[in-house]
């Protein structure tokens, strides 16, 4: 009976063995592993642009006492600002004291450690550690990797927590054109320099998909400019063919606000008749007057309704010969006084 118990003994140390290992095996599953990591985790920036990366602690089930990193970058790709203590520490009220928070873009560093005071818990749920500051000041394409090293993390017995390290990128984006969109009110305009007549201009539609638009530059076709999102201008000529009109042929370039600025060139016609020429035909008569008399009472309010937008729109456009948006004896006295004008 001893030898068949004896005989026996290896096999129990053998089954108690593989159960204590299934045991340790489903501990060890159990408890999550805890994490420091960059977040956001990859980032595309413009040259110049201020962006922040968060460096947050997972305590995964632990209890997290004290924590310190050295956040690495290129310093040639990005500068680092400011590094600010997070709540992660204090977040359930408790003090804490910032030990180290240093900064070197020299070599392309900052540095942190922070632990608990005044405790006798540690911290189980994640959050931010610190917020670190940069400025984008590489060319497009440029990367830098924003890489933990260093970091230890502790808990109440003062033991090293065993973390992952999660860490960040960032790409210095190509600065995207802004888009130009030039808007006249009107689509029949008159030479105004005897008789006031303002042709309109708006580039409010113009739009910068990564920014905002810093300039407006128009060109008007007769050789003068202006800036500015609207702006107005008075022609003193305009482009008689020998047997009808020229347009002439004006833009709007907008210029955005990135650190190497782009540019986009919107171009456009503007029609532009002698005075009291409503029909086009470059002679003052009674058709342009019969335009004026036919439309008599109209009236538009740009940029909100401009003669376009409305039914029969182009007529009424053509009979407000000074551009007031209004068919009245204004128009009227135009033509009085320009009768039999001609556009050669």
């Amino acid at each position: 009976m001893l030898a068949q118990l004896e005989q026996f003994k290896p096999r129990t140390v053998i089954f108690i063995l593989l159960i204590g290992l299934m045991l340790l095996s489903i501990m060890i599953t159990g408890a999550e592993a805890a994490i420091i990591e960059v977040v956001p985790l990859d980032q595309d920036i413009h040259e110049g642009d201020e962006f922040a990366v968060d460096v947050v602690v997972k305590p995964g089930g632990g209890e997290v006492f004290g924590v310190q990193y050295l956040l690495v970058f290129n310093m040639s790709v990005v500068r680092a600002e400011t590094q600010v203590k997070g709540g992660f520490l204090t977040s359930d009220g408790n003090e804490s004291e910032v030990v180290v928070n240093a900064l070197n873009n020299t070599e392309g560093w900052v540095e942190y450690s922070e632990t608990r005071i005044n405790s006798t818990a540690g911290v189980t749920v994640n959050g931010t550690l610190a917020t670190v500051t940069f400025t984008a000041r590489g060319d497009k394409g440029a990367l830098s990797y924003l890489n933990l090293s260093e970091v230890i993390m502790t808990d109440l017995s003062f033991s090293v927590i065993n973390c992952t390290r999660v860490n960040g990128s960032v790409t210095i984006a190509e600065n995207e054109s802004p888009v130009a969109n030039a808007t006249v009110y009107d689509d029949f305009n008159n030479v105004g320099s005897k008789h006031l007549c303002k042709v309109y201009f708006d580039g409010s539609g113009s739009h910068d998909p990564d920014g905002e638009i810093a300039s407006y530059t128009w060109s008007f076709g007769d050789g003068t400019y202006d800036t500015g999102v609207r702006c107005e201008h008075v022609y003193g000529s305009w482009n008689w063919n020998g047997s009808g009109y020229e347009p002439f042929h004006a833009s709007l370039t907008v210029t955005d606000d990135g650190i190497l600025p782009q540019v986009n060139t919107s171009y456009f016609d503007v029609v532009v008749y002698i005075a009291g020429d409503a029909n086009g035909d470059g002679t003052v008569n009674i058709v342009d007057a019969s335009i004026v008399g036919y439309e008599w009472g109209r009236s538009s309010s740009p940029p909100d309704t401009c003669w376009r937008d409305l039914p029969l729109g182009e007529w009424a456009d053509r009979a407000d010969l000074n551009n007031d948006h209004e068919v009245n004896i204004l128009d009227m006295v135009i033509i009085g006084t320009r009768w039999k004008d001609t556009a050669w």
